[in-house]
């Protein structure tokens, strides 16, 4: 970063020194100016292109870091973080391959395991199911541009989509699959989210190197006439994203 004429920051503005240059820096790094593990100037350098003290600095070095545009390393300083991109699978009856494909992003999916059974007790209530019953059970591990992204564990009852378990779903959309296979269309989903650490078998399916909270999301998803057809839990690495939720009155 070269040198910033001092007069940048408007100390007669009533707008806090450390707000101004909050917004300075982070208005390169959404512009791309400064680019993704770029190392800012130190504190002492950004006071003095500023005319700013290390306090001033501080404060606002400490807001970016919470608010995930930078990251410290300590002893070495601060650096720009990877962008989180907002995924709005979360509040969308689209599904996730759906919904990451409109944004042009690449969703690869690999099926650990696919069978018929019977429901378990949590599957049974979240469905209406009876207890003969059977579901098309999954468990899928998702990427999005060669990161892996969810771990995903799935019932669908047998009698709205037969056969399902003999079906190809690598690197397909479920939610595609129950359309035109079964002529399934979700209209309306609840979803709970909760924060989780992960057993050693989840580390090592979304290659964690060290436990970190995952965010785990369980969905109903039901057709229009209110026939619940799907029952999920998620868990969700978001270290680069964000869920993004819409409501409306």
């Amino acid at each position: 970063m070269t040198s910033r004429p001092l007069n940048l920051l408007q100390r007669d503005s009533g707008t806090p020194l450390w707000i101004q240059l909050r917004d300075i820096l982070r208005q390169q790094i959404v512009s791309g100016e400064l680019g993704v593990n770029a190392q800012l100037p130190s504190e002492a350098e950004l006071g003095e292109i500023y005319g700013i003290s290390r306090i001033v600095v501080r404060e606002t070095l400490s807001d970016l870091v919470r608010s995930g545009l930078i990251y410290k390393i300590k002893g070495k300083g601060a650096f720009i973080s990877t962008p989180k991109r907002d995924e709005d699978f979360i509040s969308m009856v689209l599904g996730f391959s759906d919904e990451m494909a409109l944004k042009g992003r690449v969703v690869k999916t690999q099926v650990l395991h696919q069978s018929q059974r019977a429901p378990d007790e949590k599957e049974a209530v979240a469905l209406g199911l009876q207890s003969n019953s059977e579901v098309t059970s999954l468990r899928r591990l998702r990427s999005v541009d060669g990161n892996i992204r969810l771990l995903v564990s799935t019932a669908i009852p047998t009698d709205v989509a037969p056969e399902l378990h003999k079906i190809r779903l690598e690197d397909k959309s479920l939610y595609e699959v129950l359309r035109r296979q079964y002529g399934l269309h979700v209209a309306k989903a609840e979803r709970w989210i909760d924060a989780t650490l992960p057993d050693a078998e989840t580390m090592e399916l979304l290659q964690l190197e060290t436990p970190e909270p995952l965010l785990r999301i369980e969905s109903v998803a039901f057709t229009k006439d209110g026939r619940a057809v799907e029952h999920y839990v998620a868990l969700h690495r978001c270290q680069n994203t964000r869920l993004h939720v819409r409501t409306q009155a």
